[in-house]
């Protein structure tokens, strides 16, 4: 009777132990990954692991929640843009998750115009004399005199005159940095206050070398004053300039108009930023406005000219095919019309170590 009660003991133990090395060996099999958060910088890769999962003949399926941040393609994860996003991994009932955080890009400042001095720096700037409507029937005719543009307490001030001038009925001002201060990818920052006031088009924008529309135009903002709440901005290109094709474009809307202050222009213009393609942020405040991609389609049909050198220009206009399609209010020249901009600036990405 002893030796039946020493053996149901010790197959009751055993059963025990059993169950317990079965839950250890599930536990064992739950899906981990190598790690739960990454960081990692724009342009970079970093690779996932797992390090277990339950037996099972499901896929295994790697996902992201925001493909612009990063991608993932068999646990190597590539980082594309500043952000965060989650990558997750699937077999089955399972999940394992981790989190993928893309610093912003370090940037160092490699020219700037903060419009310091009594006068515009022509080693950065020149003028652009003329009244051809600058190919949009604008009523302008530009000149270099200081009525028109001047450089005083840091602050450039384009002023646009209602006034008889070789054959026109307005002036204003119009500089260009052609054959002196060009760029290619980077940041481009400008703080600028814009007039009100219908018939007004002030921009700030680059063209590169060469034939437009061909060679490109990039539009980081333009006003209208008819349009008193809101900023544009654009691409123009081979097949897509307005003329030929509608433009790629895109707007920011804000409650009040926008002339009552100084705003902030921000451009990203980022080589091969995703998928090999390049791609063109343009920013308001700090808010991003619109995002232009190249695609494979805009690369086969060359029709993307903004991998080469572009160069700034700053131009107050009156009218236009555009800036005066609903008129122009000449009451606005009873007092002072001023396009001002604070600073022009322009940062190259740091070499990431």
């Amino acid at each position: 009777m002893k030796k039946l009660l020493l053996l149901l003991i010790s197959l009751s133990f055993f059963a025990c132990a059993s169950e317990t090395s079965s839950l250890t060996e599930e536990e064992k099999k739950e899906l981990q990954l190598s790690n739960t958060a990454l960081t990692i910088n724009v342009g970079q890769s970093d690779k996932i692991t797992i390090l277990s999962a339950p037996q099972s003949d499901e896929e295994v399926v790697w996902t992201t929640d925001d493909e612009f941040i990063a991608t993932v393609f068999h646990g190597v994860v590539t980082a594309h843009q500043s952000g965060t996003t989650t990558i997750s991994v699937i077999i089955g009932d399972e999940v394992a998750t981790c989190t993928i955080t893309v610093p912003e890009r370090a940037y160092e400042l490699v020219w700037q115009d903060e419009f310091d001095g009594d006068e515009l720096n022509l080693d950065n700037w020149t003028y652009e004399v003329n009244g051809w409507g600058g190919g949009n029937q604008e009523l302008q005719y530009y000149t270099d005199r200081p009525e028109n543009i001047r450089v005083k307490d840091g602050i450039l001030t384009i002023e646009a005159r209602k006034e008889q001038y070789e054959g026109r009925e307005y002036t204003s001002a119009r500089i260009i940095t052609k054959d002196k201060r060009d760029f290619r990818y980077g940041k481009v920052e400008a703080r600028l206050k814009v007039p009100g006031g219908r018939g007004t088009w002030p921009a700030f924008w680059m063209l590169g070398y060469g034939h437009w529309p061909e060679a490109g135009e990039i539009d980081i903002m333009e006003h209208v004053g008819f349009e008193p709440n809101t900023f544009h901005c654009a691409l123009h290109t081979k097949n897509k300039n307005g003329m030929n094709g509608q433009n790629v474009h895109g707007k920011q809307v804000f409650d009040e108009e926008v002339s009552n202050d100084f705003h902030t222009f921000t451009m990203e213009w980022v080589e091969n930023e995703f998928m090999g393609y390049d791609r063109i942020h343009i920013y308001v405040d700090g808010k991003l406005t619109k995002t232009f991609a190249e695609t494979k389609q805009i690369q086969e049909a060359g029709d993307w000219p903004f991998n080469k050198e572009f160069f700034f220009i700053l131009n107050l206009a009156v009218g236009g095919a555009w800036g005066g399609a609903m008129g122009i209010d000449d009451t606005i020249f009873e007092a002072p019309v001023l396009y001002e901009v604070d600073y022009v600036r322009v940062y190259q990405l740091k070499d990431v170590e």
